[in-house]
């Protein structure tokens, strides 16, 4: 080892307190800038690789994989010209409308609550409001219709007694369910926003006598404007790229999305047409992309909103007296029960009955069947291939998005400034575009496209693209909490980047390394958007099976499959907790 190896070997030996790996010579072939070129190409590829084809292949007068095409933009012209896209495209308009709507007052109303209020259990609710994002999106969706479905549980007393007109397979009735769906997007948001607020301009209202909804109203909800447009531009992004709401609960009523549209316009049609698939594909990017842009503009000025100067905020909560504190927190725990707890209860009941009907009590119902069934044939295959997929690909996807961290943060590189984007644009355009995309992008590439294509692997590679900007988020997050001096230190002793990167800064991030694993591992576990246009008859996931199972009629199977996604859920979930305090509370870095 080099005079500068061991220099930098004692530098973090004294602030880690253990002796680190030794460097090989092998990292000093690659050119610092050529090494930090390589991780930029890999993550553009990787980005851009299903946008550029999916445009292309949607002004071909015919698909990729046939002969004779030529340029055009007849499928515009068709796709405009169908009345059936105009209707998919005015019921996504709502849907999206009215669940960002609910959402952002829902999501705020709840991180108000719990940040500035005295309400009993708000700790605990801030743990419990965030559960439907951990949760299997279909599962979630059967568990809803199951209890206020047409024949639910909770339908006849809603309809009934209560005389409230609910139908959940309508726009309106969807856009419920969405607003469950998006409400820990806002909470999450607005909650990070509130912990960052100091609250004097609160106290100094409360000082000349403001009462408690006064100074909410007047003061805490005018600063959290950049959180509520923030949350809200998310929530409506999410919506319009809605695919298994409209699938399972909308499609019987004719309600498409146009999400929704596209998918039943290539897989179920008769003479499937893929240019105008892709024509609407790209019509859906580029609302996305304007979505983001628009929330980047609009964000621009979030300074002005500030309140914390240069000591950490402080925040006292807003007493609301012995009834509201109680009352409030019924309401919360009645939102929670509604909207999460009891479809998922209706689902686990799903799984172990031969039906779910309110006119039979169930234990007089019970079966095992269902769960015997997805322990063989297509099911198992499909829960085998899922678990394959979600931790190959999240390893890769939290190795490549560390390095890309590092890059667009702590190194020189020229085109580092554009790497943020990059990683957070996946995660901003829907789902069925990235699936779309790769499939094009195959079949354009090959080899070795079609090996790749009718493999797991690519559907693996479609759902970690999807994924790389959760864990973006949090490696960037946690990697500014490390000061540069760290870094000015590694340069001054003539460390490399790599050797500054690998050595110093991943050993003191491993905590969130791990965190990213396993939130990569579960988005990846339930996803299934990419993965509908890259699936075969032999290569199935989780999500893919449910959803064609659930549209055939299979409620039973579907539903234990759903409650296997759940435990592997909270299984990653209680390890991830159980490691992470286990590392912070030790110290223990290397």
């Amino acid at each position: 080892m080099s005079r500068t190896d061991a220099t930098l070997d004692s530098r973090y030996v004294t602030s880690l307190g253990q002796e680190p790996p030794r460097v090989t010579r092998v990292r000093r072939l690659i050119p610092e800038t050529g090494l930090q070129a390589a991780i930029w190409v890999i993550v553009a590829v990787c980005v851009l690789t299903p946008v550029l084809p999916l445009v292309y292949a949607s002004v071909q007068s015919k698909p990729i994989y046939a002969t004779g095409r030529s340029f055009t933009f007849s499928a515009y012209h068709q796709l405009f010209a169908d009345p059936l896209f105009w209707d998919a495209a005015k019921n996504t308009a709502e849907f999206a409308a009215i669940t960002t709507v609910c959402s952002v007052l829902l999501g705020a109303g709840f991180a108000v609550l719990c940040s500035r209020t005295d309400i009993v259990g708000r700790s605990v609710y801030s743990g419990l409001l965030v559960v439907p994002i951990l949760l299997p999106p279909l599962g979630i969706i059967l568990g809803w219709n199951a209890l206020y479905g047409d024949g639910g549980y909770a339908h006849d007393f809603i309809t009934s007694t209560l005389h409230i007109p609910f139908d959940l397979t309508s726009v309106v009735g969807m856009a419920v369910l969405g607003t469950a769906v998006g409400v820990p997007l806002t909470f999450l948001i607005s909650r990070a926003t509130l912990a960052g607020m100091d609250s004097s301009l609160e106290d100094a209202a409360r000082s000349v006598g403001a009462s408690p909804w006064r100074v909410i109203a007047r003061v805490t909800v005018p600063m959290l404007r950049p959180a509520l447009l923030n949350s809200g531009l998310l929530v409506f992004t999410v919506s319009i790229e809605s695919l298994g709401i409209p699938l399972l609960l909308g499609g019987a009523q004719g309600h498409d999305f146009v999400a929704s549209y596209l998918y039943n316009n290539w897989g179920d049609a008769i003479t499937p047409d893929p240019p105008i698939v892709s024509a609407g594909a790209t019509i859906l990017l580029l609302c996305a992309v304007a979505l983001l842009l628009l929330r980047r503009r609009l964000l621009g000025d979030e300074a002005r909103f500030v309140s914390i100067g240069g000591r950490a905020g402080t925040t006292n909560t807003l007493r609301l007296g012995a009834v509201g504190r109680w009352a409030f927190s019924a309401l919360v725990g009645l939102y929670l029960m509604a909207t999460t707890f009891a479809p998922i209860l209706a689902l686990a009941t799903s799984s172990v009955v031969s039906e779910l009907t309110p006119l039979v009590p169930p234990w007089q119902l019970l079966t095992f069947d269902h769960w015997r069934a997805i322990g063989q044939g297509a099911f198992a295959v499909s829960i085998r291939n899922t678990i394959e997929i979600a931790i190959v690909g999240s390893i890769l996807t939290t190795v490549v998005v560390a390095l890309a961290t590092m890059v667009a943060h702590r190194s020189k590189f020229r085109a580092r400034a554009s790497l943020p984007l990059l990683l957070i644009f996946p995660r901003a355009i829907p789902g069925i575009i990235i699936g779309i995309g790769f499939f094009w992008a195959f079949l354009l590439v090959n080899p070795p496209g079609n090996a790749i294509r009718n493999s797991i692997w690519g559907i693996m590679v479609a759902l970690s693209v999807r994924a790389m900007t959760l864990a973006y988020f949090v490696i960037s997050s946690a990697a500014s909490t490390i000061s540069a001096s760290l870094d000015d230190a590694a340069r001054a002793s003539g460390g490399s980047w790599w050797t500054t990167v690998t050595r110093i800064v991943f050993p003191i991030l491993r905590p969130a390394l791990l965190v990213s694993f396993i939130l990569v591992f579960i988005s990846i576990l339930n996803d299934f958007d990419p993965a509908l246009f890259l699936v075969t008859p032999d290569h199935q996931i989780m999500g893919t099976t449910m959803l064609d199972a659930s549209r055939q009629g299979s409620v039973g199977p579907v539903a234990a499959l759903a409650m296997v996604q759940v435990a592997l859920t909270v299984a990653a979930i209680f390890l991830a907790g159980r490691v992470f305090t286990t590392k912070m509370s030790g110290r223990r870095y290397a």
